[in-house]
Protein backbone atom coordinates (compact mmCIF):
# COMPACT_ATOMS: atom_id res chain seq x y z
CA UNK A 1 0.00 0.00 0.00
CA UNK A 2 1.14 3.32 -0.75
CA UNK A 3 0.89 6.43 1.32
CA UNK A 4 -2.07 7.98 -0.57
CA UNK A 5 -4.17 4.34 0.37
CA UNK A 6 -3.16 4.57 4.25
CA UNK A 7 -3.64 8.46 4.45
CA UNK A 8 -7.40 7.90 2.73
CA UNK A 9 -8.41 4.66 4.98
CA UNK A 10 -7.05 6.73 8.32
CA UNK A 11 -9.09 9.72 7.24
CA UNK A 12 -12.17 7.19 6.64
CA UNK A 13 -11.87 5.74 9.77
CA UNK A 14 -11.42 8.71 12.01
CA UNK A 15 -14.56 10.02 10.26
CA UNK A 16 -16.55 7.17 11.13
CA UNK A 17 -15.33 7.18 14.13
CA UNK A 18 -16.81 10.73 14.81
CA UNK A 19 -19.83 9.79 13.20
CA UNK A 20 -20.43 6.90 15.55
CA UNK A 21 -19.35 9.39 18.56
CA UNK A 22 -21.25 12.29 18.05
CA UNK A 23 -24.42 12.78 20.05
CA UNK A 24 -27.44 12.91 18.37
CA UNK A 25 -30.27 15.40 18.95
CA UNK A 26 -33.32 14.88 20.68
CA UNK A 27 -36.35 16.97 20.59
CA UNK A 28 -38.53 17.76 23.60
CA UNK A 29 -42.35 17.98 23.15
CA UNK A 30 -43.93 19.58 25.87
CA UNK A 31 -47.55 19.87 25.76
CA UNK A 32 -49.28 22.72 26.40
CA UNK A 33 -52.63 22.33 28.67
CA UNK A 34 -55.76 22.70 27.12
CA UNK A 35 -58.78 23.26 28.77
CA UNK A 36 -61.73 20.83 29.77
CA UNK A 37 -63.55 19.93 26.92
CA UNK A 38 -66.67 21.55 28.39
CA UNK A 39 -65.04 24.49 28.01
CA UNK A 40 -64.57 24.66 24.07
CA UNK A 41 -67.58 25.33 21.84
CA UNK A 42 -68.00 22.06 19.88
CA UNK A 43 -68.46 23.58 16.82
CA UNK A 44 -65.60 26.69 16.54
CA UNK A 45 -64.64 27.46 13.19
CA UNK A 46 -61.90 25.54 11.49
CA UNK A 47 -58.65 27.61 10.83
CA UNK A 48 -56.55 26.76 7.76
CA UNK A 49 -53.44 28.85 7.49
CA UNK A 50 -54.70 32.24 7.97
CA UNK A 51 -57.94 31.55 6.37
CA UNK A 52 -61.00 30.57 8.63
CA UNK A 53 -63.86 28.31 7.70
CA UNK A 54 -67.50 27.33 8.21
CA UNK A 55 -68.74 24.09 9.92
CA UNK A 56 -69.17 21.39 7.39
CA UNK A 57 -72.70 21.48 7.90
CA UNK A 58 -72.58 24.75 6.46
CA UNK A 59 -70.64 24.03 3.60
CA UNK A 60 -67.58 24.08 4.63
CA UNK A 61 -67.09 28.00 3.06
CA UNK A 62 -64.99 30.42 3.92
CA UNK A 63 -66.48 32.04 7.31
CA UNK A 64 -66.80 35.85 7.38
CA UNK A 65 -67.84 35.88 11.15
CA UNK A 66 -68.69 34.08 13.53
CA UNK A 67 -70.78 35.23 17.23
CA UNK A 68 -70.97 32.95 20.37
CA UNK A 69 -73.77 33.39 22.80
CA UNK A 70 -74.88 31.13 25.79
CA UNK A 71 -77.21 29.48 23.57
CA UNK A 72 -75.91 29.69 20.34
CA UNK A 73 -72.95 29.23 17.67
CA UNK A 74 -73.58 31.65 14.94
CA UNK A 75 -71.47 31.75 11.61
CA UNK A 76 -71.60 34.02 8.43
CA UNK A 77 -70.59 32.65 5.86
CA UNK A 78 -69.91 33.35 2.49
CA UNK A 79 -70.03 31.31 -0.60
CA UNK A 80 -72.14 32.74 -3.52
CA UNK A 81 -73.74 35.20 -1.60
CA UNK A 82 -73.62 35.54 2.50
CA UNK A 83 -75.20 32.90 4.79
CA UNK A 84 -76.29 32.68 8.13
CA UNK A 85 -75.71 29.49 10.05
CA UNK A 86 -77.21 29.12 13.43
CA UNK A 87 -76.44 26.13 15.82
CA UNK A 88 -78.57 26.25 18.89
CA UNK A 89 -75.95 24.71 21.39
CA UNK A 90 -78.50 22.44 23.35
CA UNK A 91 -80.19 20.99 20.60
CA UNK A 92 -77.76 20.88 17.69
CA UNK A 93 -80.67 21.87 15.62
CA UNK A 94 -79.25 24.65 12.62
CA UNK A 95 -81.11 26.80 10.45
CA UNK A 96 -78.97 28.54 7.27
CA UNK A 97 -80.49 31.54 5.59
CA UNK A 98 -79.39 33.88 3.02
CA UNK A 99 -78.07 37.04 4.95
CA UNK A 100 -77.77 40.28 4.19
CA UNK A 101 -75.44 43.64 6.19
CA UNK A 102 -77.87 46.34 7.35
CA UNK A 103 -75.78 49.70 8.42
CA UNK A 104 -75.84 50.25 11.86
CA UNK A 105 -77.85 46.97 12.78
CA UNK A 106 -75.99 44.01 12.14
CA UNK A 107 -76.64 40.92 9.75
CA UNK A 108 -79.82 40.10 9.39
CA UNK A 109 -81.52 36.48 7.77
CA UNK A 110 -85.40 36.30 7.33
CA UNK A 111 -86.96 33.01 7.41
CA UNK A 112 -90.91 33.71 6.65
CA UNK A 113 -92.19 35.58 9.83
CA UNK A 114 -88.77 35.11 11.95
CA UNK A 115 -85.93 37.45 11.77
CA UNK A 116 -82.33 36.95 12.99
CA UNK A 117 -80.49 39.90 13.66
CA UNK A 118 -76.85 39.44 15.04
CA UNK A 119 -73.63 42.09 15.67
CA UNK A 120 -70.72 42.30 17.85
CA UNK A 121 -73.38 43.12 20.96
CA UNK A 122 -76.38 40.32 20.68
CA UNK A 123 -78.56 38.12 18.51
CA UNK A 124 -82.43 38.76 18.71
CA UNK A 125 -84.86 36.93 17.33
CA UNK A 126 -88.01 38.22 15.89
CA UNK A 127 -91.40 36.90 15.33
CA UNK A 128 -92.74 39.71 13.21
CA UNK A 129 -92.07 42.72 15.42
CA UNK A 130 -92.15 40.65 18.70
CA UNK A 131 -88.70 40.14 20.09
CA UNK A 132 -88.65 36.39 21.15
CA UNK A 133 -84.91 35.87 22.71
CA UNK A 134 -81.99 38.19 23.23
CA UNK A 135 -79.03 36.96 23.48
CA UNK A 136 -75.59 39.08 24.39
CA UNK A 137 -72.72 37.98 22.26
CA UNK A 138 -69.56 36.97 24.54
CA UNK A 139 -67.35 36.20 21.46
CA UNK A 140 -67.33 37.87 18.07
Amino acid sequence: MNFNQNAWKLSVAIAGALFCYTPTATARVTPTPVPETADLPQQMPVQIAQQRYCPDGAGGTPLVNFYETDNFWVYICEADRLYYYGVEKGSGSSITLPVYVEEGTGYVAVNGEYTYIVNGLSLSIYRGSTLLQEDSVYRD
